[in-house]
């Protein structure tokens, strides 16, 4: 996405989906959970894939990644990233459980319990901007990887590369009983599905 082509109102509309989102995955979430998991109104932007690496602690930070595809009237890659220790204490969420100062390892069920989570927040995602545009999409089963950041980042642009080196970020922050747990939801798709997409909208 080239930011001079980024208009006030297409960045109104990727909060807006960001904020539909949102909305859905707190309810789904809190529902699985059956907990008070909040997630707060997540801030949009369009960064490079080296900013991203920084914003999320540098290209070295080791990160738990949960990603899929999503194919339909438009398609690309979503992306779900935390920092590790992040990661543990949302997984540790579901699982009701509490790991200490212990965040060496994560073991299958850690990353099951990600997947999962991560899986219904990029789905809502991907729902609201089936709803909004009534594109019709779909979304591959997820999968997750424990790496550092550069690692991590480097996929969508060895699969996506054509598209160029940026991609939305939604910068999302869970609220576990007031605890807040930091991650990032980015999209990725080509400079014509964000075009059709603005177009369902009437946005030129």
């Amino acid at each position: 996405m080239k930011d001079q082509e980024l208009t006030s109102m297409k960045l109104d509309v990727l909060r807006e989906i960001g904020n539909i989102g949102a909305g859905n995955a707190t309810t789904a979430l809190s529902v699985m959970l059956n907990s008070g998991l909040r997630v707060e109104v997540p801030v949009v932007k369009v960064l490079k894939f080296d900013e991203i690496a920084d914003m999320i602690g540098g290209p070295d930070t080791v990160v738990a990644a949960v990603l899929t595809h999503f194919t339909g009237e438009v398609s690309g890659m979503t992306l779900f990233v935390l920092e590790l220790e992040e990661a543990k204490n949302l997984a540790g969420t579901m699982l009701n459980k509490t790991y200490g100062d212990d965040f060496t390892t994560f073991d299958h069920m850690d990353k099951s319990a990600l997947k999962e989570i991560g899986n219904i927040l990029m789905s809502s995602y991907i729902s609201s901007i089936s709803t909004l545009t009534n594109l019709k999409l779909s979304i591959a089963p997820p999968a997750i990887c424990v790496d550092m950041a550069g690692s991590v980042l480097s996929l969508p642009i060895s699969e996506l590369g054509q598209i160029g080196d940026k991609a939305l970020i939604i910068d999302s922050k869970f609220l576990d009983n007031e605890r807040p747990i930091n991650g990032f939801l980015l999209f990725v798709t080509d400079e014509m599905s964000y075009e059709h997409i603005f177009r369902t909208l009437g946005i030129g």
